[in-house]
């Protein structure tokens, strides 16, 4: 019976130590407005991107893991400390911030990790630097700038082709809306970022989603 009780317990152990451990956290500015900062853990592969409402998660964080928030072209480094979820205010004007753990957020399991959390992504390629290419096609200009991405049986693909029966083809978002990308012009792209197996996108993004940016009205005055 005691050895029965001692398996049990191993195995209760080992299933604890192999599971993913949610990391919930909020950023805002002092007004309480989300901020959509892009979210990285500093020396490790682990990033995602925050929400309107300023809302993001992650997986196995360390106590002493450093987050690092991107927002337009400012940066703010955040240590974890320990905590087990992070509420940042930043003020990104005066370049202060305040972080504290909110037992809420912690309270919410996997609600803000859920289709958000991506371990593979470029940094992102320029618009610029696609229309340095020459190529009026923005598909080729893309393929130039990033090797991996190929056609494949007639998809668009970051990886090889699963199986006859069964689709390749990245998911292709401008604006957050799914398009071809043959009608988007590159001279309007502001930035192209690809995603490699990405679960921020659900089962359209297991094979890979190329994300593109248009250049905004302020962004075309200032060329």
């Amino acid at each position: 019976m005691r050895s029965i009780l001692t398996l049990i317990l191993l195995l209760t152990c080992l299933v604890e130590a192999s599971a993913e451990k949610p990391f919930n956290g909020l950023v805002t500015n002092p007004e309480g407005k989300g901020i959509k900062a892009r979210v990285s853990v500093v020396g490790r592969d682990k990033r995602t991107m925050a929400d309107g409402k300023g809302r993001f998660g992650l997986t196995d964080i360390e106590a002493d893991d450093t987050l690092l928030f991107v927002y337009k072209h400012d940066m703010l480094r955040v240590a974890v400390e320990g905590r087990q979820s992070i509420s940042v205010v930043w003020n990104v004007e005066a370049d202060e911030y305040r972080a504290d753990e909110d037992e809420d957020l912690v309270n919410f399991g996997f609600g803000y990790v859920k289709r958000r959390e991506s371990t593979d992504y470029t940094s992102g390629i320029s618009g610029d630097r696609l229309r340095a290419t020459g190529c009026s096609n923005l598909e080729d200009a893309i393929m130039m700038c990033y090797p991996g991405l190929k056609r494949i049986g007639g998809e668009l693909c970051l990886h090889t082709q699963n199986s006859i029966n069964s689709s390749s083809a990245v998911l292709v978002l401008c604006d957050n809306v799914e398009v071809n990308l043959e009608t988007i012009n590159v001279n309007d792209v502001k930035s192209v970022q690809i995603l490699k197996g990405s679960n921020m996108y659900g089962f359209r993004g297991v094979n890979g989603v190329v994300l593109i940016t248009t250049l905004s009205g302020e962004d075309v005055l200032k060329r």
